[in-house]
């Protein structure tokens, strides 16, 4: 077991001032260190798959510290994907020579990290019902913009705190549009999903979203041109 030391300088002089500075975080407890080499082709491949337990290429999600992607090419930028349980992607632009670094949560890990949607991730709903008892909010005049993972509140008061969407009906993660939805609670450390009912009955109450997560399971990787070298590393406890 040993103690992972990260440490982020910036130097810089303007106009005689000095600006930089140094930032360390101590990450304590790992055991596992992976660190590889990737040619990243110009068609997207699988730097690293995430799930819940160790298999070839996959690493377990909860026990992730650390994930760091640098560009080692010296002309050319990376497409590089990342894409949570719910199937959301985001694309980020690693340009030649530079460092991205997935920040993992300290204890537990790429669980309940990442949502990306095609829309602002909060936003207010005024057509849902509640219902006593109800683990769901139904009604919804279509609405493409709900997807899993984001929290959820109501202004009756009857939705508990700590709720999040669960299953979408009338849409495929915001591809078409929502017309209901479970209502769930996620655990804080391994993201397992649990009924959250609601306490009292409201017809067309206004339902405010707000940005969620969800577990990272995979990263890839799409050279701009030719082909890069790409060097990852992936710190586990």
């Amino acid at each position: 077991m040993a103690t992972l030391n990260v440490t982020h300088t910036e130097s810089i002089t303007l106009n005689g001032q000095q600006f930089g500075g140094t930032n360390t975080l101590a990450i304590s407890g790992i055991n596992n260190v992976d660190k590889r080499i990737v040619t990243v082709p110009q068609s997207e491949i699988i730097l690293a798959s995430f799930s819940t337990a160790v298999a070839a290429g996959t690493y377990n999600e909860a026990n992730v510290r650390y994930v760091r992607i640098t560009n080692l090419d010296s002309t050319n930028h990376l497409y590089l994907v990342f894409k949570n349980e719910y199937n959301n992607e985001c694309c980020m632009k690693l340009d030649k020579g530079q460092t991205f670094v997935y920040n993992a949560d300290l204890a537990s890990g790429l669980i309940d990290t990442m949502l990306a949607n095609q829309v602002a991730l909060g936003f207010t709903d005024a057509t849902g019902d509640t219902g006593t008892g109800d683990s769901f909010i139904d009604n919804i005049t279509a609405n493409g913009a709900i997807i899993p993972g984001l929290r959820v509140s109501h202004d009756s008061g009857y939705i508990p705190a700590s709720t999040s969407v669960g299953a979408v009906t009338g849409a495929a993660n915001g591809v078409s549009a929502a017309t209901s939805h479970t209502t769930v609670t996620r655990h804080a450390t391994t993201g397992a999903e649990s009924v959250s009912e609601g306490t009292g009955v409201d017809a067309n109450g206004t339902s405010t979203y707000a940005a969620g997560f969800g577990d990272l399971v995979e990263i890839t990787a799409e050279a701009d041109s030719g082909s890069i070298q790409v060097e990852i590393l992936v710190a586990s406890v």
